[in-house]
């Protein structure tokens, strides 16, 4: 029951909390009193009642409550309510988790154009395992454990699925390097840039916020630089952050991480398209659209393509070659 209180407390981690909070404390009430209870009944029970309680009620199959004494009652009573709360708090974990996660792309892909280093999609891969996990766990509780005793083949399975998760915990947090902790740090810096060059708000007409932006990326190619970030879109039209994200939310209907993907894209695919470029190499085309490597360009290329960038200059050349022939 504690299990999953402590996951749900690496995504908050990773995505909302900075450090972690006496207050979270509160997530593991349930589990506390769970066992505090359970403390209480098993050396309240006599030997008689252990035995029985051991074989007939935890892994047996005999659930009578008018064969038990009122100790015994309690425990079955107690082993019911456990498999509701564990349930319950398995189902609240999880969409919560996702609700994290989900807020956290959505605010990077707001102040980065490249994302590939800090996303979480190991995390969201991870919160797959975490549902099966949780599916298992919540089986597990309701079924009972008589009949992983009486069928050693089953127990395999639960087995597999907790050690693949707690595997994937500790393996993706070593990888994991980028989270909000950095994210805020880069938010804090922007901000200090903003206002120690005492830029004005005074530029907040979105149609000439809107035409300086084009400029910015039709004419002087901003999205070639592969790390560009909104606060540096800001400076460069004198105003903050925040209105630059607006616009680009309702004017682009996108967020900044998409439109200057957009923008690298169609140049990129300018380039695929000159035959006085075939011997630049799919790697050099994405540098110079302002990508940060080649496995970014090839992800982004096929999202917003269909086809990977090699695929797509073979299809044009075919094309070309077909009509001169």
């Amino acid at each position: 029951m504690s299990l999953f209180p402590i996951y749900y407390y690496y995504i908050r981690l990773l995505t909302k909390d900075s450090k972690a909070r006496f207050a979270w404390i509160w997530f593991f009430i349930p589990s506390i009193i769970f066992s505090l209870f359970s403390f209480i009944l098993y050396f309240s029970m006599d030997s008689s009642e252990k035995y029985i309680y051991t074989y007939n009620v935890l892994y047996g199959n005999n659930r009578n409550l008018l064969e038990y004494s009122f100790i015994l009652k309690l425990q079955l009573i107690k082993i019911n309510i456990f498999r509701i709360v564990l349930v319950t708090q398995v189902l609240i974990f999880i969409i919560t988790g996702i609700k994290h996660i989900s807020f956290y792309h959505s605010s990077i892909k707001e102040f980065y154009s490249e994302t590939k280093n800090k996303e979480l999609k190991s995390i969201k891969y991870l919160l797959i395992i975490f549902v099966f996990a949780s599916i298992t766990s919540s089986l597990s509780a309701i079924i009972g454990k008589s009949i992983f005793i009486n069928n050693h083949v089953l127990f395999i399975f639960p087995s597999l699925v907790h050690s693949m998760f707690l595997y994937g915990v500790g393996f993706i947090g070593y990888k994991q390097y980028f989270s909000i902790i950095e994210f805020r740090k880069d938010i804090l810096n922007a901000d200090k840039k903003y206002y120690s060059k005492e830029l004005t708000q005074k530029n907040t007409n979105n149609n000439n916020l809107k035409e300086q932006l084009k400029i910015l990326l039709e004419e002087k190619e901003i999205f070639k630089n592969p790390d560009l970030r909104i606060s540096d879109v800001s400076t460069f039209l004198n105003t903050n952050r925040t209105y630059i994200s607006n616009l680009v939310n309702d004017e682009f209907d996108q967020s900044f991480a998409d439109l200057i993907n957009n923008y690298r894209i169609k140049y990129a695919i300018k380039i695929l398209e000159e035959k006085n470029n075939v011997n630049l190499s799919i790697s050099e085309i994405g540098l110079m659209s302002g990508f940060l490597s080649e496995s970014s360009f090839y992800r982004v290329f096929k999202d917003k393509v269909g086809v990977s960038p090699e695929r797509y200059r073979k299809k044009i050349f075919d094309k070309t070659k077909n009509n001169d022939d």
